[in-house]
């Protein structure tokens, strides 16, 4: 077959309206067969066989089984297969892929469909992945609209592109697949199996444990938070993404890089920056020198901007168990309060402190991250600290004020509500 037939394809495509892959797409694809020795593909969106006879063609072995839903397409592509020759290599069905049942397995699955089923198309065949394959999904940046909105009027395609950017989180937060994302053609995503991480659940890779996780050693820069099985899929999600905007912000040392399910518990795979790791070791600590910059550090994350994060009311909300005639009267007060866009830690302590070799101060433990008033989280803090007063405490609650200059009084407001609320942050996994 000549490359010109491929040409000839590839320019009835365009002048039909006909979407094919483009270019950049199809050698990203090519090196991706070549490297892992992929032999079986499925493909869900044939269009007219153009990218599934570039697949035949990357070697002789592979094969491929390629699905489209609407019959002129796929009496487009059976000619130009055959017309190939390469009608015992790739298999066309016509149908819905939603409703196709396969049952054999395959080395990589290309989505390339309708934009707004992509996570149907995912959910439905994962199962028919090998254990070392690949799903790569393509169009995730849908000619950059993704990323601007503004490059379209189009309610329908803003609506597309919301469904897209929902497929995009669904990939990230996966608790079965790591996804890589590529800015390659039209974006393009690659899903594989996650690592079993459950042979570093031991004793020899313990370092520490909290209320509700437990933290393990994966390797040099990698560490893994177990959280305890009754804590919900929403509330380790919650840290995830709260910790995914800290370390972008630059206020944690650890990215956030898989969200899991391990023995039926959650977690989040952390990978640190430094060849070392941070520690909670406090007492080599002058008293007045850590004071100094505990407060500075806090100064530092409440200067930031949190829109995107939910608001502090939201949280508490969710952490009471949302609005009910028993709760009427702590939400009324909760009400009363203001808003607020500055990040707010959420639980902003000693006790959630890292430091590095140099001393320096890095937050840790942002499940409880929000937006809200600076008060907010300056009553949160204070409230903790006054709790845990004492002669050996590294910083007391009154000092805490003093250095952050702010007037208990006008706290006064949210700590009556964290009295109303204590409870409930105990019992809230």
């Amino acid at each position: 077959m000549s490359a010109e037939f491929l040409l000839e394809i590839k320019s009835l495509a365009h002048k039909n309206n006909v979407p094919i892959m483009q270019d950049a797409t199809s050698e990203f694809i090519f090196s991706f067969i070549k490297k892992h020795n992929v032999k079986s593909v499925l493909e869900i969106g044939t269009a007219v066989g153009y990218s599934a006879i570039q697949f035949a063609l990357v070697d002789e072995s592979v094969k491929v089984t390629t699905i489209e839903i609407d019959i002129d397409r796929t009496i487009q592509a059976i000619k130009n297969v055959e017309k190939c020759g390469l009608k015992s290599r790739i298999k066309i069905i016509n149908n819905d892929a939603l409703a196709c049942d396969i049952n054999e397995k395959f080395d990589l699955i290309f989505i390339d469909a309708a934009k707004a089923q992509y996570e149907k198309f995912f959910e439905k065949f994962k199962a028919n992945l090998n254990p070392k394959g690949a799903i790569i999904s393509d169009n995730l940046l849908f000619h950059g609209i993704v990323e601007n909105q503004n490059l379209t009027k189009s309610y329908s395609t803003k609506k597309l592109v919301r469904k897209i950017k929902r497929y995009v989180n669904f990939l990230k937060e996966n608790i079965e697949f790591t996804t890589e994302f590529y800015k390659t053609g039209d974006g393009i995503s690659v899903s594989k199996f996650k690592t079993d991480y459950s042979n570093f659940i031991s004793e020899e890779n313990f370092l520490e444990e909290k209320e509700y996780f437990k933290i393990f050693k994966i390797d040099q820069k990698c560490l893994l938070k177990l959280f305890d099985e009754n804590v919900s899929k929403e509330f380790a999600l919650m840290d995830f993404r709260n910790s995914q905007f800290a370390y972008n912000q630059n206020i944690s040392k650890f990215m956030p890089c898989d969200f899991l399910k391990i023995s039926g518990c959650f977690g989040i795979v952390f990978q640190n920056d430094d060849e070392k790791f941070p520690s909670r070791i406090l007492n080599e600590f002058d008293k007045n020198i850590f004071s100094d910059k505990f407060t500075l550090l806090h100064e530092k994350l409440l200067s930031l901007n949190a829109e995107s994060l939910a608001s502090y009311k939201e949280l508490l909300l969710f952490i009471l168990g949302g609005n009910s005639k028993e709760n009427s009267s702590v939400i009324r007060k909760l009400k009363k309060l203001p808003e607020g866009n500055f990040f707010c830690q959420g639980n902003f302590c000693p006790e959630n402190i890292l430091i590095d070799e140099n001393k320096n101060l890095f937050a840790s433990n942002f499940l409880l991250s929000c937006k809200g008033p600076k008060e907010f989280d300056i009553a949160r803090t204070f409230y903790i600290l006054s709790k845990t007063n004492s002669e050996k405490s590294i910083l007391k609650s009154e000092d805490y004020l003093i250095k952050m200059e702010i007037d208990k009084e006008s706290l006064l407001p949210f700590i009556e509500v964290f009295n109303e609320f204590e409870n409930s942050f105990y019992d809230i996994f």
